[in-house]
Formats: C-alpha cells, structure tokens, sequence
C-alpha cells in the first residue's frame, strides 16, 4: 500500500464511510476504490475534487500533511453561493483566494507525485504511471486553457 492510498482508506474510515460509498461519491466503483486504497492505482484529479466534497482532507492524502496544520483549504464554493453578490468585487476576490489556495494544494500534490516517481517503488510500475501522467497533462492543458481564456475575458470586459 502507497502513502496516498493508506492515508485514502484512512480518511475513508475516518468519515465512516465504505468503500463503495466513497467510490461512488468519486464517481468511481467499489473496485477501483479499492485499488486506490491498495497503491494498485492512483486516482484522478476529479475523483479527488469529488471526494473533497464529502469531506476528505485531500491535502492529507496527496501530502501527507493535515490540512489543519497548514493555511485553510475551503471548499470549492457551489453554483449559487454567491448568487445574491455575484458582482460584487468582495465575492469576486473570495473566489479568486478560494483558487489561489487550491492551486497551492494542487502544486504540493504535484511535488508529491514527483517524489512518488522518483521513487525505486514507482520506477517498476513506470508504463502504469507514465498512462496516469498523460491524463493528468490532458486535464491540466485544459483547465489552464479554460482559465486563461476566461482571465483574458474578464480583463477585456473590464477596460
């Protein structure tokens, strides 16, 4: 078992929760929750954003570290959490914090998925890895393309 899946079956447990309940909050099977859990595979970028949601700290099982002894990670706000203000400029700079942070999650993460590489253990599974690492450039090509083009929007509407 992995440091992420170990501490995936930990959180799991500590919400209570099964395996296939957590899996289907993730969107995945009971199967793959356990694959998860046992290092066989590592899981997704939404699959995490999802469990998230339930209330798994995944600052904890992607680094290892409580997200309780680091600065606050909030929740990603839902769709009508800011309706009543969503032009204020209060609203607008709580979202932005809220993606600075999640950012900064998403890029302690990456430096453990590098250390995980790097390591002898993950060099012996190198082709699993290298398949998981094209998705995640795919997802990240997309989220970025998906940012700029909204950050550029927003600047032009702004002048």
């Amino acid at each position: 078992m992995n440091g992420i899946g170990k501490r995936l079956k930990q959180e799991r447990k500590r919400l209570k929760l099964t395996q296939s309940a957590l899996g289907a909050i993730g969107g995945v099977e009971a199967n793959a929750q356990g694959h998860y859990e046992s290092g066989q595979r590592l899981p997704r970028a939404d699959y995490l954003f999802r469990i998230a949601a339930a209330g798994v700290d995944i600052s904890r099982v992607v680094t290892g570290i409580d997200s309780s002894n680091r600065m606050e990670v909030p929740m990603p706000p839902s769709l009508g959490q800011f309706e009543d203000d969503r032009d204020s400029a209060e609203s607008v700079v709580k979202i932005i914090g809220q993606l600075r942070q999640s950012l900064w999650v998403t890029a302690s993460a990456l430096c453990e998925v590098t250390r995980l590489i790097d390591s002898k253990e993950q060099q012996n599974n190198a082709d699993h890895v290298e398949d998981h690492l094209r998705v995640l450039q795919g997802d990240a090509d997309m989220f970025v393309a998906l940012a700029l083009a909204k950050v550029q929007k927003a600047s032009h509407e702004a002048h």
